[in-house]
């Protein structure tokens, strides 16, 4: 396991899990009721005129019904000392900066210590999972490229110490305002908790936006903070540490998520959800699928088998991200997104549904009418 920070380290990120996460965490056997995870057991979605709904995690089988919240400054020190004690050996302080290849196979990669003047080193392997985040240098090496086509998002968050009391919710905030049209912008800003009085606070846009070339996404979080009350005191008075922005890769927007000999997961393969941007369930859970299907190929003695990879991900996301990036880009009309937000708030059962949706969480066909909705959507679309 390489990677160019030394840990702990920063990144930008809105530090939340929903259940689909949490679920994630626990197959790793991560101990989910650690007091360093801030629990969080509902969504409170703040619309138009006033309207706030509050909606719980549903109760399903495959899902448990609670959230998290954890600086991934402290979370992913966490999985990376959980991989150490599992028996990986970490490099930090170590860039991967060019994928070795023979024969038109991955087989290693060339690696260097960031500032250090020792030489570059080969280090050798049956297969390179590639997980270098959204600009992924390694795998553009190989081919990779960025699909147009598919959904990218834009955000930026800072934390901040307030006295205002914290509770264990999600705060989502749908009223970014387009001011050419009247309409809102297809984002959303948020509050999550993080414990002894301090908060992540961000904001995001989609680039099916009409305005999206024109903005930015600190332009985006100056426009959210504006819309918050000035009590709050999530102002820069009570800034702790910067502002930090970064893209959001979604929808499986990179081609191809597997050549010979490596495989990319979370964001280096825009894994990310297009229904709410979320990246780390997504990053754990095809980093798990990339692991199955590397020790089939090796328990096999047949390393083509990873090659299926992709097509493993199709079965479980590629109905779900269709739908997702058919979103998006309905959302990407001001006047759509607002009536959205103005028609679907103020109904409980649109909204616990549409969070259900939005989360991917879904026990099958098993379910309730909400579930049994959401699958029939998923059924009528392709799976690409």
């Amino acid at each position: 396991m390489v990677d160019k920070a030394v840990f702990p380290r920063d990144k930008v990120c809105g530090d939340g899990l929903t259940p689909r996460g949490v679920a994630a965490l626990q197959r790793m056997d991560v101990d989910t009721d650690d007091a360093g995870f801030v629990r969080v057991n509902s969504l409170r979605a703040y619309g138009l005129n006033d309207v706030v709904v509050n909606v719980r995690w549903p109760t399903l089988r495959r899902f448990p019904a609670v959230g998290l919240c954890r600086t991934r400054f402290e979370f992913d020190d966490l999985l990376a000392r959980h991989a150490v004690k599992a028996g990986a050996r970490f490099f930090q302080g170590t860039e991967a900066t060019t994928p070795i290849t023979e024969g038109g196979w991955v087989t290693g990669a060339i690696l260097k210590e960031n500032g250090g003047t020792a030489t570059a080193t080969e280090a050798r392997a049956r297969f390179v999972v590639a997980a270098d985040g959204a600009s992924s240098r390694l795998s553009s090496h190989v081919g990779v490229v960025r699909d147009t086509t598919r959904p990218l998002g834009i955000a930026a968050r800072r934390y901040y110490r307030i006295s205002r009391p914290q509770s264990d919710i999600f705060e989502t905030f749908m009223n970014l305002p387009d001011e050419r049209t009247g309409g809102l912008m297809c984002g959303y800003g948020w509050i999550f908790p993080l414990g002894d009085g301090v908060v992540n606070v961000g904001a995001g846009i989609l680039n099916s936006y009409a305005g999206f070339k024109e903005t930015s996404a600190r332009k985006v979080m100056d426009l959210f903070l504006s819309l918050l009350p000035r009590e709050w005191g999530i102002d820069d008075e009570h800034a702790v540490g910067p502002l930090m922005s970064g893209p959001i890769p979604m929808g499986m927007n990179r081609r191809p998520v597997a050549v010979p000999g490596m495989l990319l997961v979370g964001d280096a393969g825009g894994m990310t959800n297009p229904f709410n941007g979320e990246g780390i369930a997504y990053a754990m859970e095809t980093g798990e699928l990339a692991a199955e299907v590397i020790v089939d190929a090796l328990t096999r003695g047949r390393p083509a088998i990873a090659q299926m990879y992709p097509v493993l991900l199709r079965q479980r996301y590629g109905k779900y991200y269709f739908l997702g990036r058919h979103w998006v880009r309905l959302i990407g009309d001001p006047r759509f997104m607002r009536w959205s937000v103005e028609h679907g708030f103020p109904r409980q059962t649109a909204m616990r549904f549409a969070l259900t949706m939005m989360a991917n969480l879904s026990d099958g066909w098993g379910g309730g009418k909400k579930d049994k909705l959401m699958s029939a959507l998923l059924a009528l679309a392709p799976e690409r």
